[in-house]
């Protein structure tokens, strides 16, 4: 709940701006917004806002009217996560967005893809609410209902690893390749693959999928226990969203239509790959640093510095 030393360090070197990311269950979160309102240090809050939340108490309100008070300004991690400030009756000024993504140095040009491809790419943690088994099912019974031979190529552990070894021993199209942080090794995988398909709650596995040319298919339930980054698909362009009120038959159709219909999926792989680009260019970084140097009359260098920071990339 507290890291010791932030306020010293703070005090000490006196950093021309900070960026935490805003947990308000964290008391170094609200220690460290104190000490840069008493220090003059722009102070910058970064997370998914009230982008879960449906409804908030009182007591909820003012304390997210403090946190807008103590801060130079809430940088969000997708447009998504900005609109739901102003949903709840917020207003705009402290508001900004840098989208959350990865710059995927060994990603795959669409062009690259032949359209034969007959995988469908899994990347992430195999934890609970990752519903790779309900993608399973799904596969199994594209494989046995339509006769179409399709792979799962799934790069991940978890606590949930182990149900799935035990499910795929009689499943040889199912392969579970581990831990893999080789990124052109994974580039090498989704050479196989036609999609990418995350079916629970997803984050920034998205933009990853992405990345290699991959229309993106999760659940359209947004606001639940995913990450903003699902926002990022553009449903029926660069990806499918499927009904989570119907999972496994809306999956289904959603999986099928893209690996019957050549030309869906040409069109959903130059989205996926265009939506991607317009992501990371400029990169997050840079978008950090433009947000911070705004009003400071400071010119951008071309790699600006940024210590400490950290990413839940997968």
């Amino acid at each position: 709940m507290i890291q010791w030393g932030i306020g010293k360090y703070i005090y000490r070197q006196r950093p021309d701006a900070i960026i935490i990311f805003a947990d308000p269950h964290y008391l170094s979160f609200w220690t460290t917004l104190v000490w840069g309102k008493l220090l003059g240090i722009p102070t910058y809050a970064h997370g998914h806002g009230l982008f879960k939340k449906h409804k908030i108490s009182l007591l909820y309100r003012l304390m997210v009217t403090v946190l807008l008070r103590l801060i130079s300004s809430y940088i969000c991690y997708a447009p998504i996560v900005r609109q739901s400030f102003i949903d709840h009756g917020f207003p705009d000024r402290k508001l900004s967005v840098a989208h959350n993504s990865l710059t995927n140095h060994f990603s795959v040009q669409p062009q690259e893809k032949s359209g034969n491809e007959r995988g469908i790419l899994f990347v992430g943690r195999l934890r609970k609410g990752s519903q790779v088994e309900l993608l399973a099912r799904v596969m199994e019974r594209i494989r046995g209902k339509d006769g179409l031979p399709l792979t799962l190529h799934v790069i991940g552990t978890g606590e949930e690893a182990h149900l799935l070894q035990n499910r795929t021993k009689d499943r040889p199209w199912i392969v579970l390749h581990g831990d893999i942080y080789d990124q052109e090794r994974i580039r090498e995988i989704s050479m196989d693959c036609f999609s990418g398909c995350y079916p629970g709650n997803a984050g920034l596995s998205v933009v990853h999928m992405m990345s290699l040319s991959l229309p993106v298919v999760t659940h359209d339930d947004l606001p639940s226990h995913q990450g903003p980054e699902p926002s990022f698909i553009r449903n029926g362009v660069g990806g499918l969203l499927y009904d989570h009120k119907n999972p496994e038959e809306s999956l289904y159709q959603a999986i099928k239509s893209l690996a019957t219909d050549p030309l869906l999926l040409a069109r959903m792989r130059q989205s996926a790959f265009e939506d991607y680009k317009q992501l990371v260019k400029p990169p997050l970084a840079t978008r950090f640093w433009s947000i911070i140097s705004e009003g400071w009359n400071i010119p951008q260098p071309s790699s600006p510095a940024v210590h400490g920071c950290t990413s839940k990339q997968l």
